[in-house]
């Protein structure tokens, strides 16, 4: 067994430069969710840790994946879009949401941008800088 330390915010920032790459490549885009909602979420806590605030900004993205519960008044239309099976959403914009928000935690907690947020920031968002 090789047990090593790892720092959470190099973990996040990998997830999230995989994220980019497989956005830019125009492939997998619920694994563009998943490691961009990961990558969010630690760096969220990170953030949350520094700031020293006991509140939660990003539901976990599991629970995009998961279906809603229906609520007790019958509340039949607020989940009809999902099942135990299917999720309906608009995957493009599911991960440029969750990409935009990765970046501006990593921005918000290094004060700097790859190059590959660079990119994604002008290209997707029409930021320039």
């Amino acid at each position: 067994m090789d047990i090593q330390k790892y720092a959470k915010k190099e973990i996040a920032l990998n997830q999230l430069e995989t994220a980019l790459g497989l956005y830019f490549a125009k492939r997998e885009l619920f694994s563009v969710i998943t490691l961009a909602g990961a990558a969010e979420e630690i760096f969220g806590q990170l953030l949350q840790q520094r700031e020293a605030k006991g509140t939660v900004s990003f539901t976990a993205v599991l629970n995009l994946l998961r279906p809603r519960q229906k609520k007790e008044s019958g509340d039949a239309a607020s989940a009809s879009h999902e099942t135990d099976l299917y999720v309906h959403m608009d995957v493009q914009q599911e991960a440029q949401f969750l990409l935009g928000r990765a970046i501006d935690d990593y921005q918000a907690l290094a004060g700097e941008l790859s190059a590959n947020m660079l990119r994604f920031n002008e290209e997707v968002r029409g930021k320039k800088g």
